[in-house]
């Protein structure tokens, strides 16, 4: 996964309206994408205070939209806006996004496998052979994470390394769960 790059060309445009759309609302521009083939413009928001957003909210961001889907001209006539929360499980796409995960646990699915990556190590063939696996966030760097997999093993991993990642907050009620 190379993280999302400088946003370029119609996606640019929309997300400088959405911006100023939620910039007079109470939530965050959590991501955006904009499907140009599909014509669909998603949009994620969410509470800074719950991390989400409910039905309301998302119909109060679409409707900040209208004036400015009605005025420009160059926004597409047959275009779908889609407004929701990013969800439980949501994308992790930017070094923000992994800071803001913080401590909740994530799944990493990488480009190679951790035996690859890892070369030299003294892996067992199970964990030599994962790509998939949940961790935990230690540290967010402009060119890598550095992610616990356990209780006395942490990784560094580049994010061209990584092909998708994603929150796994059952993960997070799993080992609560083992605590109690």
């Amino acid at each position: 996964m190379v993280l999302k790059q400088e946003r370029k060309g119609l996606e640019k445009k929309f997300y400088e309206i959405a911006t100023k759309v939620i910039a007079e609302t109470d939530f965050v521009l959590y991501d955006l994408d904009y499907n140009n083939g599909g014509k669909t413009l998603r949009v994620f928001i969410m509470d800074p205070k719950t991390n989400t957003a409910v039905i309301d909210d998302c119909v109060a961001v679409d409707r900040g939209f209208t004036p400015f889907m009605e005025e420009a001209d160059w926004i597409p006539d047959d275009i779908v806006l889609e407004v929701s929360s990013p969800g439980m499980f949501r994308s992790l796409n930017t070094i923000e996004h992994f800071k803001m995960a913080g401590s909740t646990p994530i799944t990493l699915n990488l480009k190679k496998t951790l035996g690859d990556i890892l070369e030299g190590s003294e892996l067992d063939k199970k964990t030599a052979k994962a790509k998939t696996f949940v961790c935990n966030i230690e540290e967010v760097n402009e060119d890598n994470l550095v992610v616990a997999l356990d209780e006395e093993f942490s990784l560094k991993i580049n994010y061209i390394d990584i092909k998708k990642a994603n929150l796994e907050p059952d993960a997070q009620a799993a080992n609560r769960q083992e605590g109690e």
